[in-house]
């Protein structure tokens, strides 16, 4: 199961119906705004009934974290607010005053393209650092045998590169998320077992930087968020079948209503070696699966290197009314020169 992070980032893995958050903890990024006239896609999987497989279970996270339930999704600058990823060094490598690096982006999904060959294109535009103006587009196909592609623009270069699908254990963007955990892992690729039903009884792990680590874009991060606690989950053990594989299988926390993945943690020979969190929100709209990820956290246990992804929720529009054209490579030139 996947997450969907960057180039979906910010909604169509869109899911989790939030009891109310503990006051002690800090509070989701949310505007009042009333979403219960959100409509869900005709052709969205129905609300399960009784008991399900692992498999199950798993199909439906893919589903309503790859576009099941909405048509499009943006994110974009509101304001001062911006989505943010955050990188920071191995324990080793970090010294006094070194900061993460930081990056704003905007990012833009199409799940209901009219081309019945794609499946999605989800773009993302970097806004800042060393790569601002670089943009990613991404097209998946329906044919789940043919490989994805990628447009990356390059302003240094003012040119396109079309590249083929990426391997799914690369690294997106200096980060700690590989392709796989974005886009391109589907349930097939694992063997999904229920292991266990329960309550979710830990706060989520996230970034925690030193004052001087700060910068102004880091100062107000989310804190560990604690407001889960009690919540109903499967627990899913999904084990790869890729041979000699980074991990050989991960261990899912999923909410029972929503299919919201709080907590995914991976080990490899027995052993803990990487642990992602996500944070995900209520959009107060008519389907309890139609949510958000305020934070998406990353840590490998072994060096320290983690990566943090911030989407505040005033960035965020969903159903837009963008024509197909709007994801292609002209598009994507005017967005990275903007």
């Amino acid at each position: 199961m996947n997450i969907r992070i960057i180039f979906w980032v910010m909604v169509a893995a869109i899911v989790t119906a939030s009891a109310p958050l503990q006051a002690a903890q800090d509070p989701a990024d949310v505007d009042g705004a009333d979403n219960s006239r959100i409509k869900i896609r005709s052709d969205s999987l129905p609300f399960p009934d009784g008991p399900l497989t692992g498999e199950q279970i798993a199909e439906h996270v893919y589903h309503v974290t790859h576009g099941g339930l909405i048509n499009n999704a943006v994110s974009r600058r509101f304001k001062r607010e911006i989505a943010l990823l955050v990188n920071r060094a191995p324990l080793d490598k970090r010294g006094p005053g070194r900061k993460p690096g930081v990056n704003t982006f905007e990012t833009f999904v199409n799940n209901n393209v009219a081309d019945p060959e794609i499946e999605s294109q989800q773009m993302a535009v970097m806004m800042s650092g060393k790569v601002r103006g670089t943009g990613v587009l991404y097209t998946g196909y329906t044919d789940k045998n043919r490989g994805a592609t990628i447009s990356l623009w390059l302003p240094a270069l003012r040119k396109i590169r079309r590249l083929n699908q990426p391997a799914h254990d690369d690294y997106w963007v200096g980060s700690n998320f590989t392709y796989g955990e974005l886009v391109l892992r589907r349930p097939e690729h694992e063997v999904h077992e229920l292991i266990g039903e329960g309550a979710f009884e830990d706060c989520l792990l996230t970034m925690e930087l030193d004052k001087s680590e700060m910068t102004r874009h880091t100062r107000k991060l989310p804190r560990s968020q604690c407001g889960h606690r009690g919540k109903p989950v499967y627990q899913v053990k999904s084990t790869t079948k890729f041979k000699n594989w980074w991990y050989d299988y991960h261990i899912s926390d999923i909410d029972k209503r929503t299919f919201s993945m709080y907590r995914t943690r991976y080990y490899k020979d027995g052993k803990l070696i990487k642990t992602i969190t996500i944070d995900w929100q209520s959009l107060n709209a008519p389907d309890p699966r139609l949510n958000y990820p305020r934070y998406i956290y990353a840590i490998t246990h072994e060096t320290g290197v983690d990566s943090l992804v911030y989407v505040p929720r005033r960035t965020i529009s969903l159903n837009t009314c963008l024509p197909d054209s709007f994801w292609s490579e002209e598009n994507l030139k005017t967005l990275g020169n903007q």
